[in-house]
């Protein structure tokens, strides 16, 4: 019987709400591979039980791992594991994971998402929290095997950070359609719009709620439901207050995805205004608006970071330029006066992400990647 794979898989915390394409990654992997998770600290466990992980215990070790980007306690784990290669969620990640590729000679890969190469241009990279990667970011990508890049976007901005083009792989993080799938219930009226992240400005929430505020003033009749939570959450409560949109504005908090399922199944249509911000931190290819199409709701979206890749315009969805307040609320409106094309839009939406972004068919790519560095 051939010896399975054992990958050293490092995610700075495991898991947040808001990475749960990790855990579905994790989950995914073929009985060939044996993966244990290598974290920073671990996060709703209960949410995310996975037993193989280790992390270093106490708030002091926390803070010491943290601050110099190294645990002694893991080199017994890696001694006495015989890791295959090992893989960093985020460029962040690799922070972690670059001095025990570097101490056990390991095969080395490294997913970028989005944020992380935002990270390494604007003012972001001045801040305190972002030196040792800043530092490090140009040997991570020097030294890595590989790199999985969500978009071809961030494919260019690698290459300006002078990364080698040839060790970098497209590599779109599929979703689990077997989980987000239309329920086949009639939907309630009025038309509802969702909007589902952390609220950041990059996710564009106040466009989305100026959009809305504009179709209302007109006297359209809908609802919006936002879910998440973040540093935007109280300006953008503000904003629903002030413009006396309380009775058709829902704030629902941070959900599981299950319970994302269930709303997006409840909605007619997912908003996702995404913008680059003012710390030029940019989307990569934005999971919900994938789990979204597979529940067959149509996506009202920007041309911004990957997302053109996945949303073809007056197709399987609509896009418009980044901060466009009246070009949103005319798509709105389109969905709203003509309702038919939610049907529409979300049968070819669901058929898209169903042949492209199928999780069984990306962890079978992913693993093609693992064996491809191990064949070197």
């Amino acid at each position: 019987m051939p010896q399975k794979r054992k990958i050293a898989l490092f995610s700075t915390s495991f898991l947040a709400y808001s990475q749960t394409f990790i855990y579905d990654e994790l989950m995914a992997h073929s009985i060939d591979y044996e993966i244990t998770v290598f974290c920073k600290n671990r996060m709703n466990e209960d949410k995310f039980p996975y037993k193989n992980f280790i992390s270093p215990s106490g708030k002091i070790s926390t803070f010491l791992y943290e601050n110099i980007g190294y645990w002694p306690a893991f080199n017994k784990v890696f001694k006495s594991e015989n890791f295959d290669l090992i893989h960093a969620h985020f460029g962040t990640g690799a922070v972690y994971a670059l001095p025990y590729a570097r101490k056990f000679n390991l095969p080395f890969l490294v997913t970028f998402h989005g944020n992380d190469v935002a990270s390494a241009f604007g003012p972001r990279k001045y801040f305190p929290t972002q030196w040792r990667y800043n530092l490090l970011i140009k040997k991570i990508i020097a030294e890595m095997s590989l790199g999985l890049v969500v978009s071809k976007e961030l494919i260019e901005l690698l290459k300006d950070l002078g990364c080698d083009e040839n060790k970098l792989r497209h590599f779109r993080l599929g979703i689990d359609t077997s989980k987000f799938v239309p329920s086949g219930k009639t939907k309630k009226k009025p038309l509802q719009f969702l909007m589902i992240g952390r609220f950041t400005e990059k996710k564009g929430y106040i466009y989305a709620l100026r959009a809305f505020n504009k179709i209302i003033q007109q006297g359209k009749t809908a609802q919006l439901k936002l879910i998440g939570d973040g540093d935007f959450l109280n300006s953008c409560k503000e904003f629903v207050q002030n413009n006396a949109l309380s009775s058709c504005v829902i704030f629902a908090g941070v959900l599981n995805s299950e319970e994302v399922a269930q709303e997006l199944n409840n909605s007619h249509i997912l908003l996702a205004p995404s913008v680059v911000a003012s710390d030029f931190d940019r989307e990569g290819l934005p999971t919900v608006i994938k789990e979204a199409m597979a529940c067959e709701v149509p996506v009202i979206s920007t041309y911004h970071a990957g997302i053109p890749e996945i949303i073809t315009d007056s197709e399987d969805g609509f896009l418009v330029p980044e901060r466009s307040i009246d070009l949103l609320a005319e798509k709105m409106i389109q969905f709203i006066e003509n309702p038919e094309l939610v049907k529409e839009f979300g049968t070819r939406a669901r058929i898209k992400v169903s042949n492209i972004f199928d999780i069984n068919k990306e962890i079978m790519l992913l693993e093609k990647h693992y064996e491809e560095v191990l064949a070197k």
